[in-house]
């Protein structure tokens, strides 16, 4: 029987590198691996937003029953007013929390929902490589046509000439990612105020992937997209919950922009999950009010130790750590494996398999490439506790 799914679908199965991540999952299962693979922090997570979703989920009286049922399509109230707090209070951003605002399931729903709110078959959509493998199936399933400006190690800057060629009449979009997944890279006013200017230029809306947003190293500050210039009023600033309070599994995400592309926007999660759970919300909600700023320097100060204390490590084994110049941020390290005379997958099974410690080729990050193209950068995560960093690095060193 021939198959019954759609051309489109069939294009993305196995995309995203399916196969690579597959592997790499098999090998952090390795008895005795340490698993610096995937991006999951196994630190403390917020206390206050774990009690406040208890109590809610276990209420029994009827106006917990209510809280364990559909909240509104976008979030309930109370957690939107807590986001608009929360972007008042560390950026000086103002937001209608009914009208500026999206709640969605996860910050991976939100990414999609823009692209299906956003983009008509054949919209060109403006990406950086290396990417967040989900970018492409997003524009790519919404009719888009990715544009895709490769950025270089070591330290993953935008090179100006090459974001003002990609520009054209029939950009729609431009994905934006500051702290980079996965190079760690934080972008400087000068890269924000370029983007900004081009998005105005060709009248081009900007999809701001900000997850990381909280975790940034050595004083850099975090500017949000929407901070420059005239961007508020054409930028999607995408966050996570899960990023900010180490609680990737509850999958609470939102949108923040204006209220004309947020509607669209809040209509495709209303089509997709129509609404995420209302009890984790009504935790996060409480988490974004009570949280006090130890809570985020203490994850600041802890993944910042296990960057420097990695890096040490790999470039004492003869690897070129890409530490973007000092801006770094976010939940991971690249380093350059060449002169081990590996690709980095071929560095990646060696490192699990003799040195019992997990990691990812950069290959993932990457849009498809010819049979011959050769890899060397690799990914490790630090979003881990600072015992299993030193275990690591004990392993990568014997």
């Amino acid at each position: 029987m021939s198959s019954k799914l759609s051309k489109r679908i069939v294009t993305e199965m196995g995309g995203g590198g399916v196969n690579t991540w597959s592997e790499i999952i098999a090998l952090a299962k390795l008895p005795g691996v340490t698993d610096l693979g995937q991006g999951w922090p196994d630190v403390a997570s917020s206390k206050i937003a774990q009690t406040e979703a208890s109590t809610t989920i276990l209420d029994t009286t009827g106006s917990g029953r209510k809280r364990n049922q559909y909240s509104p399509i976008g979030g309930i109230s109370s957690l939107k007013s807590s986001i608009t707090a929360f972007n008042k209070r560390r950026y000086g951003i103002d937001l209608d929390a009914e009208t500026e605002v999206c709640v969605s399931t996860s910050g991976t729903e939100a990414l999609y929902a823009c692209a299906q709110a956003l983009c008509d078959p054949g919209d060109e959509v403006i990406v950086f490589e290396p990417f967040f493998p989900w970018y492409l199936p997003c524009v790519r399933l919404a009719g888009g046509i990715p544009k895709v400006i490769t950025l270089h190690p070591p330290d993953f800057k935008i090179e100006e000439e090459k974001l003002r060629e990609a520009f054209s009449s029939k950009t729609k979009l431009i994905i934006f990612n500051s702290p980079h997944n996965p190079t760690s890279h934080v972008a400087s006013k000068a890269e924000l105020e370029l983007v900004a200017e081009l998005c105005e230029k060709h009248d081009v809306v900007a999809l701001s992937d900000e997850v990381y947003e909280t975790v940034v190293y050595d004083d850099v500050k975090h500017i949000p997209l929407s901070k420059i210039g005239n961007m508020k009023q054409r930028t999607i600033t995408v966050s996570s919950a899960g990023k900010i309070f180490n609680l990737t599994g509850w999958r609470i995400g939102w949108m923040t922009g204006p209220s004309e592309l947020i509607s669209g926007c809040r209509t495709m999660c209303g089509y997709m999950s129509f609404s995420p759970p209302t009890g984790l919300q009504e935790g996060i909600g409480k988490a974004l009010d009570l949280e006090t700023d130890s809570f985020y320097e203490n994850i600041i100060s802890e993944f910042k130790s296990n960057f420097d204390l990695l890096a040490k490590t790999l470039s004492s084994v003869g690897l070129e750590v890409c530490a973007a110049a000092g801006k770094t941020g976010g939940y991971f390290l690249v380093a350059d494996v060449k002169s081990t005379g590996k690709s980095a997958m071929e560095y990646c099974r060696w490192l699990a398999k003799e040195k019992g410690v997990a990691a990812v080729p950069l290959d993932v990050f990457y849009a498809p490439r010819d049979r011959d193209w050769r890899c060397s950068l690799v990914r490790f995560a630090i979003c881990k506790r600072h015992e299993t960093i030193v275990e690591a690095c004990t392993k990568i060193l014997a």
